[in-house]
């Protein structure tokens, strides 16, 4: 296949689907990708059941072109995206995900709050079990806290200083290097602890307590048990994403929600990935071996097969692919020369003869005599023949 018939194919691709059972379906700006979005993640919550821990964070995925619900995030490498609120395991597998789709009215579940009701959605099929979820300080609060608890679902993680209903005991002390203090509510306790700024945190599960840690350049550090607990079990959505982004299929697109699709398929093959190893512990496998197996799998090539077999294989001695001449030797075929300002390595044109049997065929090739875009072999010969 040539690279302009798969941009051809791929401007034509779409997975949507309209539901007319569904009023708003038409105003839902992810109606495009919706039906593969659920698919795919109905079957990562079937393929894996997860431990306790759960991390819940942002995701960006670059984009730059006019949309109305991009976002800005400084801290992401990406900064301009389109931006996806994720649900992992604290080693980077996917269990649920939602894509952000802009100011709008939304069906609230569980609380008053946009912000709970976001967290709410996103842990439906996992609440009731007892998790433990790990959130940043954009989610959690003390009101979000007590209703997930309610749920059997405990949360950890650091908290905003003028988050509603926080002890002002807390937030307004002032503290030295090292100092920790802590209130607790019911079973709902909130710290502060000061290393080179002050650091608030919430937790329903673990009891706040100075315990000793080793950094990564092993110093051992005084820290707070639930600050401990936190750095270790947030990393998931960063494992996974600097998983996917090593080997990205989306490239720079008009149309957002082809971008999008992609970036779901990488996100597939990073969880197939990661169930393959937890199933056949085969630790030596990296993620690009396992790339390359699936995508030879799917074209039929042989597994031991390298790409210099594929590319340097010796060419065909079809004779389609020499350079046909009539008996009297006057016509040539050459390449179609390309227009001024033409940008591309080819130019084609359709075919004369394929398009006298009313077929669409282009060539890049065509008569150096007659200044005709003829198919190499049997068109090039059948046009000369009708002129003698």
């Amino acid at each position: 296949m040539s690279g302009r018939r798969f941009e051809q194919i791929l401007r034509c691709f779409s997975v949507e689907y309209y539901d007319t059972e569904k009023v708003n379906s038409t105003n839902d700006p992810i109606k495009k990708i919706e039906p593969i979005l659920k698919k795919l993640i109905n079957n990562f919550q079937l393929a894996y059941i997860p431990y306790e821990c759960l991390s819940l964070d942002e995701s960006l995925l670059l984009h730059r072109g006019r949309l109305l619900f991009r976002q800005y995030m400084r801290l992401k490498k990406a900064r301009y995206g389109i931006k996806f609120f994720e649900l992992c395991t604290p080693d980077g597998f996917v269990l649920n995900m939602e894509m952000y789709k802009g100011k709008r009215e939304e069906i609230q579940v569980g609380s008053t709050s946009k912000i709970n009701s976001l967290v709410f959605r996103i842990l439906e099929a996992f609440l009731d079990k007892g998790h433990t979820v790990f959130m940043d300080n954009y989610y959690n609060s003390i009101s979000l806290s007590r209703e997930l608890l309610n749920r059997k679902t405990h949360t950890t993680g650091t908290l905003r200083s003028n988050r509603k209903g926080n002890p002002k005991c807390v937030t307004t002390k002032k503290l030295k290097s090292g100092e920790y203090i802590w209130r607790r509510q019911e079973n709902i306790y909130v710290s502060k602890w000061k290393d080179k700024r002050d650091v608030l945190a919430i937790t329903t599960k673990y009891h706040p307590q100075l315990l000793s840690s080793k950094n990564r350049f092993g110093n051992e550090k005084n820290k707070p048990n639930e600050i401990i607990q936190y750095n270790n079990n947030m990393s998931g959505i960063d494992r996974s994403d600097q998983m996917v982004k090593y080997y990205s299929s989306p490239r720079k697109q008009s149309r957002w929600y082809k971008k999008v699709l992609f970036h779901l398929l990488d996100i597939t093959v990073w969880n197939s990935f990661y169930l393959y190893k937890k199933h056949f512990g085969c630790n030596s496998m990296t993620f690009k071996d396992f790339r390359d197996i699936l995508i030879k799998n799917m074209i039929n090539l042989p597994i031991d097969v390298t790409a210099n077999q594929i590319f340097n294989a010796p060419k065909s001695k079809d004779p389609k692919n020499k350079r046909p001449m009539s008996e009297e030797g006057q016509h040539y075929q050459e390449k179609i020369p390309l227009p001024p300002l033409y940008k591309r390595k080819h130019y084609f044109k359709n075919c004369k003869m394929c398009t006298k049997k009313h077929v669409r065929k282009q060539t890049q090739y065509q008569c150096k005599a007659c200044n005709v875009p003829l198919c190499p072999g049997s068109c090039f010969e059948d046009f000369h023949k009708n002129m003698s």
